[in-house]
């Protein structure tokens, strides 16, 4: 029994500690994702496929008026997020311009024509369940789709593959995309707690069946 209890805090004290680990690991991503977004915007020149999530960028070109992607998960919605291409002199750009209500008097949301100078921030890219990178777009443009998908709306558009959700206040922005982003640190110190309680709970049960065990008569007695 002293080799299972043994085997059992170790488990569960190797556990905490690697809850604890990724709860760090995450409060430091944190950490430099809302230095990124206080920091000066960097210009569109210095955009490579490494640059990290988060970074502000200052982008100054020509909106595409034409090719643009409405996205919304359902098909009937009030509403979809615009996902335009925005060209500049270090290429063209996938940018998110919010959301805006569908409106069946204008089916395709107006553009800003001629030059324009916006912020964005380099948003993360998050795996597209296979069914989704499946769907059928049209042949023409406006294209529809449920979930931005860069790589494929970057193979479409020949824009770098990565969404630039644009800020508020920026020419040709509608509702602008939430910049919000949780790590969920505590889900992680939360579970380190209980493996931890876990574990104190194994060693007091074998001290408190020690002590009884000890207390017991033998068969000499």
């Amino acid at each position: 029994m002293t080799l299972q209890v043994a085997a059992a805090l170790v488990t569960t004290v190797g556990l905490a500690t690697w809850q604890i680990t990724r709860a760090l690991d995450k409060m430091a991503l944190a950490d430099a994702r809302h230095a990124r977004r206080l920091a000066e915007p960097v210009d569109a020149a210095r955009f490579t496929a490494d640059t990290p999530d988060f970074t502000r960028l200052a982008l100054t070109g020509r909106y595409d008026t034409e090719r643009l992607f409405l996205v919304a998960q359902r098909p009937q919605a009030r509403g979809f997020d615009v996902v335009s291409v925005l060209t500049t002199d270090a290429g063209s750009f996938l940018v998110n311009r919010g959301w805006t209500l569908r409106s069946p008097s204008k089916p395709v949301p107006e553009t800003p024509s001629g030059t324009v100078s916006v912020f964005g921030v380099v948003w993360p890219t998050t795996p597209v369940p296979a069914a989704l990178r499946e769907e059928a777009w049209v042949e023409g443009w406006p294209k529809t789709a449920r979930l931005v998908d860069p790589e494929r709306m970057a193979e479409a558009t020949g824009a770098h593959a990565r969404e630039i959700r644009l800020e508020s206040g920026s020419s040709g922005v509608f509702r602008a995309a939430s910049l919000a982003w949780d790590y969920e640190s505590g889900t992680h110190w939360s579970y380190a707690v209980q493996w931890l309680l876990i574990g104190v709970g194994v060693g007091v049960g074998y001290v408190l069946i020690g002590r009884r065990r000890g207390r017991e008569p033998t068969d000499d007695a």
